[in-house]
């Protein structure tokens, strides 16, 4: 069995120490200063084959920055066994963390899960880009569910579970036609939402959730991935909302 990867980022003198263990993935650094990296994640083997479990363990010090750069988009393949990818994330006071995934795709034929779990201490903040594709070229997508607990000293932040197996996506009011999403997380302040986003609907598959704590989610669904114009444009701004404040000398975080 693989075990997990585990990354984490401390700050120290001139430059930060980063600690990496290789699982299922590899982290490359790609830029680095003495509070944090950009690092990059790269498949160390095919993913998402049948009956993996992924698993990232994701540590940022009190003080520190960390971006994570994924380097391609991940397909759940087909297949007898459930897959799973689980992301573990710590972030200490006054400590950022920026992650900009690319597309996940989950084929016909396989049951896949997701399962994000962040801690939040002090000022920390985080921000994650998580896309959705149901179906690769002429499919309609297997079963995947989803699931996001975000907590921070005093509690609860944002607890969330989808239920996207071919099932219940097709029922009234759920999914329908519609086989893409992106979602952009925001945890530990609340940013603006981008153009004249309100709270509720804003339109066709857009949607801006301020949270009741510091936070807010920016949710686009709709047919094709690349139709999207809304979610990378405000991961781009809010990044640079999540950098201010955060310790002097560090780069803002990039999307790409």
């Amino acid at each position: 069995m693989t075990g997990p990867t585990r990354l984490s980022v401390t700050p120290a003198g001139s430059r930060s120490r980063v600690h990496r263990t290789t699982g299922h993935l590899t982290a490359r650094i790609m830029d680095q200063d003495a509070r944090g990296a950009r690092v990059g994640l790269l498949a160390t083997q095919a993913l998402l084959l049948s009956g993996d479990d992924v698993r990232v363990e994701v540590d940022v010090a009190p003080g520190a920055w960390l971006d994570i750069v994924e380097s391609t988009g991940t397909v759940a393949y087909e297949g007898d066994a459930p897959s799973s990818w689980t992301v573990d994330a710590t972030v200490g006071d006054g400590a950022v963390l920026t992650w900009a995934g690319k597309p996940f795709v989950v084929s016909d034929g396989i049951a896949t899960h997701r399962d994000t779990r962040i801690r939040l201490h002090g000022t920390g903040r985080i921000l994650m880009q998580e896309k959705i594709v149901l179906g690769r070229a002429g499919q309609t997508g297997g079963d995947l569910t989803t699931s996001l607990c975000a907590t921070d000293d005093t509690g609860p932040v944002q607890v969330e579970h989808l239920d996207l197996s071919r099932r219940t996506r097709t029922m009234p009011g759920v999914l329908g036609n519609l086989r893409s999403m992106d979602t952009v997380t925001a945890l530990g302040w609340t940013p603006e939402p981008p153009g004249r986003l309100e709270a509720g609907t804003t339109g066709p598959g857009e949607t801006y959730f301020p949270l009741d704590r510091a936070g807010a989610v920016l949710r686009w669904v709709g047919i094709g991935r690349f139709r999207d114009r809304v979610c990378d444009p405000a991961f781009t701004a809010w990044c640079e909302d999540a950098m201010r404040g955060a310790p002097a000398g560090q780069p803002v975080a990039s999307s790409a």
